[in-house]
């Protein structure tokens, strides 16, 4: 029962606000005080959460009433308000360590709509959301829930929810753990969905295209190797030849579970007759380079006679002959001013055949 000097319903009004311990004419002493059984938090909680008693005097709303004492200066939510109970949320356990991690409430428990819906006079119980599936919870721990895969930690242990609980690093299914390629860092965890990059750009490229950058390593700049010339193959930005397609010097993959993608080890393999030699960053036997060996990540060493002399060493040219001349000879390649010929994404430039009239 609620202690009570007098009774609330007589209409009484309290001559100021309550300063001391609001014992006058209405509560016992120690309404106020935490350490009191006679506490207005303890005594609310043996009359049942009898909150209407309460609103009798201190009005519907609690802003003050015919007692003209506000619950609102401590409570300012209300004193039915979820957080007056439970602050920022429930302190026990693992609650904080779910909460840090975004975890709704409703994913563990049916979430009231209204305080007089009868919940804080039940016991607490355990019911999963809709993405858990069958899940069990034992009293300690939680089993077939999706958000713990194959682990089980302990609730009075959140220590035992590190990375690995739950999947190894990397997960089996996958041979890379550099997560952040393929998982946007603004993605959410453990929400019943796994989240992907859109596209190829999801994980490397950018809206302008799918090759890098940026690299799977977050790289721009072209002196990085996940970089490098990419952009100046598939752009053809040297006009020395037209844009030089991914399917050139990598297997490209239909789609992102398709053999030889992520099922393989970083970095991409790049096609065995181009003789890519990672650390010279160079390729040894690619005909479009011809016996010239630009370096991946350098700029300024592809130009018009990088590949092949102007004129090329071979018979039948001579020294003599200048870039105007070509034209004569190869006319699908060169124009008459000496320019390659790169039209509707095609040149018969650096193709694998020489154009002779």
């Amino acid at each position: 029962m609620i202690l009570l000097l007098a009774s609330c319903a007589d209409e009484r009004t309290l001559s100021g606000p309550c300063t001391t311990d609001c014992t006058v004419d209405v509560h016992a002493p120690g309404i106020l005080d935490p350490a009191s059984p006679n506490f207005h938090g303890a005594v609310l909680r043996a009359a049942n959460w009898d909150f209407p008693l309460c609103a009798k005097c201190h009005g519907d709303d609690f802003s003050g009433g015919t007692a003209k004492v506000s619950c609102l200066g401590c409570h300012r939510e209300g004193p039915t308000a979820c957080t007056t109970c439970h602050a920022a949320g429930p302190t026990s356990n693992a609650h904080p360590f779910h909460a840090a991690k975004a975890v709704a409430c409703s994913a563990c428990h049916v979430v009231p709509a209204r305080w007089d819906d009868g919940h804080i006079t039940k016991p607490v119980t355990v019911t999963f959301g809709v993405l858990a599936g069958p899940a069990r919870w034992d009293g300690e721990t939680c089993t077939n829930v999706y958000c713990h895969g194959t682990g089980s930690p302990r609730w009075n242990a959140p220590a035992t929810g590190a990375c690995t609980t739950c999947h190894g690093n990397p997960p089996a299914s996958h041979v890379r753990d550099d997560c952040a390629s393929c998982h946007p860092r603004s993605a959410p965890h453990v929400d019943g969905i796994v989240q992907l990059g859109t596209g190829c750009n999801g994980c490397h490229g950018s809206l302008a295209s799918n090759a890098p950058p940026n690299d799977l390593a977050g790289n721009r700049f072209t002196t990085a190797i996940g970089v490098g010339a990419h952009q100046a193959h598939l752009q053809g930005s040297a006009r020395l030849s037209a844009p030089v397609p991914c399917a050139t010097c990598h297997l490209v993959p239909t789609q992102l579970g398709s053999p030889g993608h992520i099922d393989t080890p970083a970095p991409a393999e790049v096609d065995l007759g181009l003789g890519w030699d990672r650390t010279a960053q160079t390729c040894a036997s690619a005909t479009c380079h011809g016996n010239a060996r630009p370096v991946w990540t350098s700029t300024g060493q592809v130009f018009c006679g990088s590949c092949h002399g102007v004129p090329p060493a071979s018979a039948p040219h001579t020294a003599a002959m200048t870039l105007t001349m070509c034209a004569s000879c190869h006319p699908r390649t060169i124009d008459a001013a000496g320019t390659i010929i790169v039209s509707g994404g095609t040149s018969e430039h650096i193709n694998g055949r020489v154009d002779l009239q």
